[in-house]
This record gives structure tokens, C-alpha cells and sequence, in this order.
């Protein structure tokens, strides 16, 4: 009976050790389905991870693109901004230099026509002494004449200098005398070197008053307007317009004054 215990002891626990196993592979299968199961999720992640890496590669790359794209236009942009700046420049400096040129053809118009408006002598020689001081930019100025012998330049009109030091030049005289001699305008550093008189330190520029090729008389302009750098373009046409139109104006209110004091008086 004892050992038929014992057998049966050793089949009960040999038994539980079979259950034991079983359920031990059991757990180990079901263990190891749940791993498969879970490299398998794992690879789907990792599938789907690089699946967004790749789409946001692509997402990057076309960025990267669109964001070339979008510098360049800006540089083009700012290529063609510069040009449009540059452009704008050219024409404010184009606009500036026509209306600089208009204004100058204006001040020439004024000037002519305040030259040949009146016949009155004191008018006349008022217009040339705006025009000098107005226009050109300089408050001493002298005007001669010739004698009708031509012995004589004489001071007929004057601002800002003393008229006794200024009243009569000899033609050859000085710069101005030179200049009534020549029928050439006097200007420092054009190509004229001439010996100046002592009164004639502060002698700018010196205009012969012609009708035609013949003398008439002179203007001297002394200093310039302390704000006035220095002789402008305009200034030369300037010159050039009294050199005749002041010399006629002062003849035909030569005439006029001698035709008007000739005549017999009511």
C-alpha cells in the first residue's frame, strides 16, 4: 500500500509538473505573440514614421525651394527698386536742370525786355544796375560811355563805388581801357592776364558794350554778393546780352535824349 502511495505521489507531482510546463509554454507562446504582435506594430510605426520623415523631407525641400524662389524675387525686387530710385534721380536731376534753364531763359527775357521798354536815360541805366545786382550778383558796378572822339571811357552810371575815383578811363588804360580796346569780355582766369590799374583790385569782371563790332562803352562789376561762390552759367549769357543789348539801349537814349532836347520848346 505504501508504495502504491508513493507511485501515486509521483504521478500527482509528475502531473502538476506536465501542468505546470504546459502552462509555462503556453505563457511563453502567448508572450511571444504578444512580441510579434508588438514588433509588428513597432515596424508599422516605424514604416509610418519614415513614410512622415520622407514626407516632411519632401515638405522641407519644396519650402527650401519656394523660400530660393521668394529670395530671388526679392532680389529682383530690389534690383528693380534701385533701377526705379535711379531713374527717379536722373529725371528729378533732368526736371531741376529744364527748370533751371527755363528760369534762366525767363531772367534773359526779363532782362531784354527792361533793356528796350523805355528810352528814358535814367531808366536805362537803372535796368542795367538791376540786372547786375538782381541776376548777376553784384552790388559795385560802373557803366561808361564813350566820348563821341573816342578819347574818353566816362562814368555815366554807378552803385556801391565812389564815383570821383571811377569817372573817366583812358581807352587802353587798366582792364577796363583793355577791354574797350579789344571788344573782348574781361573775366580772371580765361586765358586774359592784364595789368590792373590800383583802383581796379577788386575788379571781377569787366563787358565791352558793342553796337556791331564797334565800342560803345564798358561795365565793370567789381565784388560779388558775399552768398554768390562764383560766375554761373547763366551769368555768361548775361554778359553776353548787355555787351549788346545794354550798349543799344544806351545809344537809342543817347539819341532820344539829344532828338527831345533839340526840339523847340511850346
Amino acid at each position: 500500500m505504501a508504495i502504491k502511495k508513493d507511485v501515486e505521489e509521483q504521478g500527482s507531482y509528475v502531473f502538476k509538473v506536465r501542468e505546470d510546463t504546459r502552462r509555462y509554454v503556453q505563457n511563453l507562446l502567448s508572450e511571444n505573440e504578444k512580441l510579434r504582435r508588438l514588433v509588428a506594430s513597432l515596424e508599422s510605426e516605424k514604416g509610418r514614421l519614415l513614410s512622415e520623415k520622407l514626407t516632411l523631407q519632401e515638405k522641407m525641400l519644396t519650402l527650401r525651394e519656394e523660400l530660393d524662389r521668394i529670395y530671388h524675387e526679392q532680389s529682383d525686387l530690389r534690383r528693380q527698386l534701385a533701377e526705379v530710385e535711379a531713374a527717379n534721380q536722373q529725371y528729378s536731376h533732368q526736371y531741376f536742370s529744364v527748370e533751371q534753364q527755363n528760369n534762366n531763359l525767363a531772367n534773359l527775357y526779363v532782362a531784354s525786355y527792361h533793356l528796350h521798354s523805355t528810352l528814358d536815360r535814367r531808366e536805362v541805366l537803372s535796368a542795367i544796375q538791376e540786372i547786375v545786382i538782381n541776376l548777376i550778383g553784384s552790388e559795385e558796378l560802373a557803366i561808361y560811355e564813350m566820348d563821341d572822339d573816342g578819347a574818353t571811357l566816362r562814368l555815366v552810371g554807378s552803385f556801391g563805388i565812389d564815383p570821383v575815383t571811377y569817372a573817366t578811363v583812358p581807352p587802353g588804360s587798366g582792364i577796363i581801357g583793355k577791354t574797350a580796346l579789344s571788344g573782348e569780355i574781361y573775366l580772371p582766369g580765361k586765358g586774359m592776364d592784364l595789368a590792373r590799374a590800383p583802383r581796379e583790385a577788386n575788379l571781377t569782371v569787366c563787358v565791352p558794350l558793342k553796337l556791331g563790332e564797334q565800342v560803345f562803352g564798358a561795365l565793370a562789376l567789381f565784388r560779388l554778393l558775399p552768398q554768390k561762390n562764383g560766375l554761373e552759367a547763366i551769368d555768361y549769357e548775361l554778359f553776353n546780352l548787355l555787351a549788346a543789348h545794354a550798349a543799344t539801349s544806351l545809344y537809342l537814349s543817347k539819341l532820344h535824349g539829344e532828338k527831345i532836347g533839340a526840339l523847340p520848346k511850346v
